[in-house]
């Protein structure tokens, strides 16, 4: 085994010396060449369930790879397991290795766990860090008869890079900025003084051709080599201080000329230092330009209340965006001129009501005050999750929110209260799902209207028959291929995507795919749809309202959240950069945490139903046992006007079926609306779904099904 593991090793770090330290590996596109095993007397084989290719090892057969880690340490491996037939001493075996003979266990799943069906998600971190440039991974079965099996899917293995060295202080001067810095220099120091006078003023950044250092950790599309990545665009936003609050008078991605970038800056903190200068800093992000990816860090400049040129400094070392991903930091010319700015009183009116609105908000570990017994590692778990993916986790459990994350690469974000989250696909819920829901009730119908008369692209014999419901519910019969996201993966898909004109996306959308179905018979995933759908809705709503430039957003949404209290940034959607200017529907909402958790705590509470068609809801919420959807994507898996459904019966070991309604963005966002009220979401970008742990211990905490003794 030593001489395979060490040949493996020589071939592959000398082969690879770029290599991504991070592996993922869902057997998709077959077992690669980096495999190595022995099917010792049972066998080795990839097989397929549901479209979903996984690894098969019976009896006692191995597999086994080597990931070069490029200097990288802090290794932690983590897979699937399926099994079916153990008994005894039987077992599927996660393996690590440094030198190929000495073995560690990191994960291993027993009888007790083989149904044959529940996909049991092991793992951890190397004990010790690895003396080489490289490790091994070994997926073993333990059996005796060739009956035992374990299935394995979603390998990963993740280790950090060498640590940058990091800047405990704002460094004074005007050079260019050779470090990034933690995050504690951006955060409000112990004992600081607020300034006399509230700090006020429109602050002005230039564009930027180069910032000083970046430092790129993934990147799948090649943006890095795309002319002007990396520079920054101009800026201009007036701020009105409130004690040593800094509060922008725009919320939300900033729309301009910039080809890659859009600022986001977000409520931030002024203070005096003890020479008598006034710090401020702002959270701020960079927004990807028709797109939903953000990147966020702090900006700092100081001002005595003199206007005139100063520098700032800017870093940025997180992001929600799973393909491309980066450390950025750098000083840069700003100037400041201090004054009230337009409507300050209201703006802070505004400010005050959004904290006040907040649900009370604690640490993750203060749960254990509430529920002696809970098990915080299920919440935000490493196994489900990669800690190095998760940006922010929570639940929310009788009105007050348990929250986890906010880590950075440079340490943990001192505003995570108001770090800005991308949607992706929870708008197809959020906004196309709520927007359809208030239109059939204040309109009975709404949901039977034809999309062929409202969408003139859309008018073709293809389109005849479908509903603005089975838009919603994915159902239209329009698709290319019923393959699960086989659509949506096409590069059919990024093209509709890539456009910024609503003209040329609905053409686009509505002339994508045959028609193979009949409208309401199978669920194929497209955002498409949704984006139709929202046309659809436009449409509908300036016939009702007899309003050519009604929106459907404005009009019905926004007083809907303001309602509910959520902040500023949920005032604004992304839209087509044109006169039109469509709301895209299915993706590109920016929130806050506590905006995603409250929201969803209003869908899955009583006052809903108010403003909402209470029939829509209660079928989007799985709470009409004879309405579930339509099977998407496998047999425990449903999709019903926007909103997704897991019966969870079978993986909690419940006696019965347990669906639980919930919202999914693209990347690795959760929005889980289980049944007792409580509210789990994680908002990561690894491209992980996983969130078992969290139902088991909800329902330990507060029952929703009766668990098998």
């Amino acid at each position: 085994m030593r001489c395979v593991l060490v040949a493996l090793a020589a071939l592959l770090v000398s082969g690879v010396a770029q290599a991504q330290a991070r592996v993922v590996d869902d057997f998709e596109t077959g077992l690669g060449h980096e495999w190595r095993g022995a099917a010792g007397r049972g066998d080795i084989q990839l097989t397929e369930y549901s479209g979903n290719h996984s690894l098969r090892l019976r009896r006692n057969a191995w597999a086994a790879r080597v990931v070069p880690l490029d200097g990288r340490d802090d290794v932690r491996v983590s897979v699937s397991f399926a099994a079916r037939d153990l008994e005894g001493d039987d077992a599927c075996l996660l393996e690590v290795s440094v030198d190929g003979e000495i073995w560690q266990e990191l994960g291993r799943i027993s009888p007790g766990q083989d149904d044959g069906l529940t996909m049991h998600r092991v793992g951890g971190a190397l004990a010790h860090p690895p003396s080489g440039d490289w490790v091994a991974v070994r997926l073993r079965v333990a059996g005796n008869t060739l009956n035992d099996t374990c299935w394995a899917d979603d390998l990963r293995v993740d280790a950090r890079p060498a640590e940058l060295e990091l800047g405990l202080q704002i460094p004074a001067g005007e050079g260019p900025l050779g470090q990034p810095l933690s995050s504690q220099a951006f955060a409000r120091p112990d004992g600081a003084r607020s300034p006399l006078e509230p700090v006020s003023g429109r602050l002005i950044i230039p564009f930027l051709g180069r910032v000083d250092g970046f430092r790129v950790h993934r990147d799948e599309f090649g943006y890095e080599s795309e002319a002007g990545i990396f520079s920054l665009p101009p800026l201009e936003i007036v701020l009105v201080g409130e004690d040593d609050d800094l509060i922008p008078v725009r919320r939300g991605p900033l729309e301009g000329e910039h080809p890659h970038w859009e600022w986001i800056v977000e409520p931030g903190r002024a203070w005096q230092s003890p020479d008598g200068t006034i710090r401020a800093v702002l959270p701020v992000a960079l927004q990807e330009r028709n797109a939903n990816c953000v990147h966020t860090g702090w900006l700092s400049f100081d001002t005595n209340g003199d206007s005139g040129a100063q520098s700032a400094v800017l870093v940025m070392g997180a992001e929600t965006c799973a393909y491309f991903q980066f450390d950025l930091w750098t000083r840069l010319p700003v100037s400041f001129e201090p004054g009230p700015g337009p409507s300050a009183d209201l703006i802070r009116d505004r400010r005050q009501a959004e904290i006040a609105n907040r649900a009370p908000r604690q640490a993750i570990a203060t749960l254990q005050d509430r529920f002696a017994d809970v098990d915080l590692a299920a919440f935000g778990s490493p196994l489900e999750v990669s800690p190095e993916a998760m940006t922010v986790y929570g639940l929310l459990a009788e009105g007050e929110l348990f929250a986890g994350g906010c880590e950075t690469r440079f340490g943990t974000d001192p505003y995570c209260d108001t770090l800005p989250l991308p949607s992706y696909s929870l708008a197809k819920s959020m906004v196309a799902a709520v927007a359809l829901m208030r239109l059939e009730q204040l309109y009975p119908g709404a949901r039977t209207a034809l999309i062929a008369d409202h969408v003139p692209a859309c008018s073709s014999a293809r389109w005849q028959g479908v509903t603005f419901e089975h838009a919603l519910d994915m159902a239209t019969g329009l698709y290319t291929s019923a393959d699960y996201n086989q659509d949506e993966d096409a590069p059919s898909l990024w093209a509709f995507m890539s456009q910024t004109t609503h003209e040329d996306r609905i053409e686009a959308a509505c002339s994508l795919h045959p028609r193979r179905a009949a409208p309401g018979e199978r669920w194929v995933y497209h955002t498409t749809d949704t984006y139709i759908l929202g046309t659809a809705l436009q449409a509908l709503w300036r016939n009702r309202s007899g309003q050519a430039d009604a929106d459907f957003y404005d009009d019905l949404l926004v007083p809907l959240w303001r309602e509910v209290g959520l902040s500023p940034l949920a005032d604004r959607t992304r839209r087509t950069y044109d006169a039109e200017r469509q709301p895209v529907s299915g993706w590109g909402l920016t929130l806050h945490f506590d905006d995603i958790m409250r929201l969803a705590a209003y869908l899955n509470g009583p006052r809903a139903a108010d403003r909402l068609d209470p029939g829509m809801l209660a079928a989007a919420l799985q709470r009409d046992a004879a309405d579930r959807g339509l099977p998407a994507g496998g047999d425990t898996q449903r999709y019903q006007n926007g909103f997704w459904a897991w019966n969870a019966g079978p993986a909690l070991g419940c006696t019965g079926d347990a669906w639980i309604p919930a919202m999914s963005g693209y990347g690795g966002i959760t929005v889980a609306l289980i049944p007792n009220g409580h509210v789990y979401a994680y908002v990561s970008d690894g491209r992980q779904f996983a969130w078992r742990r969290a139902a088991q211990q909800s329902n330990a905490l507060e029952p929703f099904c009766e668990v098998r003794p």
